[in-house]
């Protein structure tokens, strides 16, 4: 009998030990571990091999939404079940290759049809091998457009418009040339999807298109502002750990 190898992930440990306690009544699934964030969940599926991942998308550090993509474009992809509490992601969801979504409160018949979907598709591989490699190649596909809204309306920005990005309470304010969106997600989400596109986060709080710098303000002790180019000329100050990053960049570390 093959036994499934099971790894939960909530930041709720209630929540945890909910499933924990729902999954004990089948014989053929073993829980491997628990993870309590988007990033522990990654690299313990890297570890830990399991077949299965059920995963919460309100999680820290990164969502469990952009846990799922990075797993899934790993190659090595589990099955993986959304557990929320919200409806509003479903599409999303099987979109990036989930098998199944399901609400809280578990209820004990909807997670026994989960599991039976699970062993069906396990005798199925090469079906559902193709399946996700097809999703993996879509998600690979670079487009260079960012949805952001204003005004209850959605826009879809070249990356090229975008001057920075500015986290600002518990929002993502995205900032053009002469205008200011918003963009549905956290600083570290906009991160993930801007990475090797000229875009660096140089603090906390900002990511800035190292293409729309226009000057560098050397300041006290190594620290230094740079000067974007929007309609205010913005100036953001750098942190100290980005300072070597963004001057070898932009050419400006002479020791090089």
């Amino acid at each position: 009998m093959k036994r499934f190898r099971v790894l939960i992930v909530d930041d709720e440990q209630p929540a945890r030990d909910e499933l924990k306690y729902l999954l004990e009544d089948y014989e053929d699934i073993e829980i491997v571990g628990e993870a309590d964030n988007g990033l522990s969940a990654i690299k313990m599926v890297k570890e830990m091999k399991p077949d299965i991942v059920f995963l919460d998308i309100n999680i820290p550090k990164i969502s469990g939404m952009e846990a799922a993509k990075n797993i899934i474009l790993t190659g090595e992809a589990p099955y993986i079940v959304f557990v929320t509490a919200y409806d509003v992601y479903a599409i999303e969801a099987f979109e990036i290759g989930a098998i199944d979504y399901l609400l809280k409160p578990l209820s004990p018949s909807r997670l026994y049809k989960t599991l039976e979907k699970v062993k069906n598709l396990y005798k199925q591989p090469d079906k559902w091998r193709e399946s996700i490699n097809n999703i993996s190649e879509f998600m690979n596909k670079k487009v260079d457009k960012l949805p952001v809204e204003k005004n209850g309306r959605i826009k879809l920005l070249d990356l090229n418009e975008i001057v920075f990005a500015e986290a600002y309470s518990g929002e993502v304010l995205i900032k053009t040339k002469n205008d200011r969106y918003t963009f549905k997600g956290t600083i570290k989400d906009l991160q993930s999807r801007l990475e090797g596109k000229g875009f660096l986060r140089i603090q906390k709080s900002y990511i800035v298109n190292l293409n729309k710098i226009i000057e560098v303000i050397p300041w006290f002790k190594g620290t230094y502002w740079v000067v974007m180019d929007d309609d205010l000329k913005t100036q953001i100050p750098v942190s100290k750990n980005q300072v070597k990053d963004l001057k070898v960049i932009l050419g400006l570390d002479r020791d090089k």
